[in-house]
């Protein structure tokens, strides 16, 4: 692969060290901003000779080399593809090892994330490409990307520039929203799920006390929570106060604050404590997964589940549905409660990912960056990209219902090179949405995913030298109050002044400076 030797010395570093060095402070870039660039504006060449494109990634990698995927895009784009196959697990280490020998890619893993990205933009490994580039060569996936979040262009900008092409993923829009044994809420009287705070309290009550399972023993629980993923763990109560404990949000002086030390997380807790003590809520929610939310349900053993999204309530999900159905037993979906914060808000992840990264070798080579845009612009919005790298062979690795994909056998698929190798972008665009979902579960989302307000992170992903300092340890303390402070082992008057006060010291404080920043700069555009 062609690279830089001067960038060998800080290739080097990344094996002995990944850390962030300082996030420089400059304008950040939106959907209506262009960062400064260091490279000339990249358009579209006819060349005698094929380009070879070094491609690689962690998610299904193909096989074979030379696999009908792969050739199809060489012969469309005149190009040759050679494949860099990392495993989804442990990527990162194995890339690490190539990027420190000088082997630069010039498409990277689709699993980088904005830490990476600095971490190798200041290592002169990855390449810095104008906004304008991208939606020239790339106006169809400009126009998909920014009907999702015009503000993804946001993730990639680092330092003055822009790296690599902004990228989302449609799905993290959605919020989570509760789902309810419709027979143990007829059994207690509601002809539908509760819409308000209040309401959901008498639900899970009588769900405890009035026998909803008819087995004459007092052996059911209100809900659970998953406690081994804290961050999805009673979204419904704490997003009825108007906030995440995981989530940057603005506070009443209109400044950026953690939600975890926030006067509503406290009052969520006080209310969660109280559940706790009257039994509301199964006490194993503490090393509770999906997996085990799931059988507790299915074996009526809790009545409501407030982690779903709209697709968990499809008939064939593995979360919840499907495994009820085959019980006998019919989950409906609520929408958000309403509690103090005066609206139905859901916690959502939120669209936005880091950047699809290229090598920095396309800095000086402009033929192969718009290139590698026309094919990643037909993989993501072209009809014939998008089912070619995403399913492979038309009658051999799949076939047409209507509009519906009908996909053949997996390892047949793979064999083709059919998958995400090919197309890190093959989620954003949703008008391709129509081809894997089917007329049932396109209506589906729009009964479901709709009324009530997503709660997002104000800030998302985004270069804060202080979250790679101090994140897992502050993640860790959140973790634990949390946990401590629903079962009461943990109060939530001193005790919960007491923890934010550890927080700040812990590196908090510097991290929500750093985001404050941040948040400033982009309302500056």
């Amino acid at each position: 692969m062609n690279q830089r030797k001067q960038t060998l010395l800080g290739l080097m570093s990344i094996v002995l060290s990944m850390s962030l060095v300082a996030v420089g402070c400059g304008k950040e870039s939106d959907s209506g901003t262009t960062p400064k660039a260091s490279v000339e504006t990249a358009k579209p060449e006819a060349g005698d000779n094929p380009i070879e494109i070094t491609w690689a990634n962690n998610f299904s990698p193909p096989e074979a080399e030379g696999n009908y995927v792969q050739k199809q895009l060489e012969q469309k784009f005149k190009v040759k593809i050679k494949n860099v196959k990392l495993d989804r697990q442990g990527w990162k280490d194995k890339f690490n090892v190539l990027l420190a020998s000088g082997q630069i890619p010039d498409i990277f893993p689709i699993d980088a994330d904005e830490t990476d990205m600095a971490a190798w933009a200041d290592q002169g490994i990855i390449a810095s490409i104008s906004p304008d580039e991208i939606r020239n060569n790339m106006p169809k996936y400009t126009k998909a990307l920014e009907s999702i979040d015009a503000g993804a262009w946001n993730v990639g900008y680092y330092n003055g520039k822009n790296w690599g092409i902004p990228k989302v993923w449609p799905i993290g829009n959605s919020g989570m929203i509760p789902g309810y044994n419709e027979a143990w809420l007829k059994k207690i009287g509601y002809n539908e799920p509760p819409k308000t705070l209040a309401e959901l309290e008498d639900v899970l009550t009588k769900f405890v006390n009035n026998d909803p399972d008819g087995n004459g023993k007092k052996d059911t629980y209100g809900m659970s929570g998953r406690g081994k993923l804290p961050i999805q763990m009673f979204t419904s109560v704490f997003s009825a106060y108007g906030v995440s404990p995981y989530q940057f949000k603005i506070g009443a002086d209109g400044k950026v604050v953690y939600g975890g030390i926030t006067e509503e997380t406290r009052l969520a807790l006080k209310l969660l404590n109280k559940w706790f003590e009257a039994g509301l809520i199964d006490p194993e929610f503490i090393t509770a997964d999906n997996g085990q939310l799931n059988d507790k349900f299915a074996n009526q053993k809790i009545g409501m589940i407030d982690n779903m999204g709209w697709r968990s309530f499809d008939a064939e999900s593995a979360y919840i549905t499907k495994s009820a159905l085959e019980k006998g037993l019919h989950v409906i979906a609520g929408k958000p409660v309403i509690g103090p914060a005066g609206k139905a808000y859901a916690f959502s992840a939120g669209a936005r990912q880091a950047p699809v990264l290229l090598g920095v070798q396309l800095e000086k080579d402009a033929a192969k960056r718009a290139r590698i845009e026309q094919i990643l612009e037909y993989v993501a919005t072209n009809t014939e990209g998008w089912l070619l790298t995403v399913y492979g062979e038309k009658g051999a690795n799949y076939d047409m219902n209507g509009d519906s994909v009908v996909a053949r056998t997996i390892p047949e698929a793979s064999k083709a090179g059919a998958g995400s190798f090919y197309n890190p972008l093959a989620n954003v665009d949703i008008s391709m949405a129509k081809y894997n979902m089917t007329k049932e579960l396109l209506d589906l989302k729009a009964k479901l995913d709709s009324g009530y307000e997503p709660l997002r992170d104000v800030i998302g992903p985004a270069v804060l030298t202080a979250k790679a300092k101090y994140w897992a340890s502050l993640q860790t303390l959140v973790d634990n109050y949390l946990i401590k402070a629903v079962i009461g082992k943990a109060d939530t008057d001193k005790g919960f002044d007491d923890f934010k006060v550890n927080w700040l010291k812990s590196g908090g404080q510097e991290l929500t400076d750093e985001a404050n920043k941040v948040y400033a700069q982009r309302q500056k555009k």
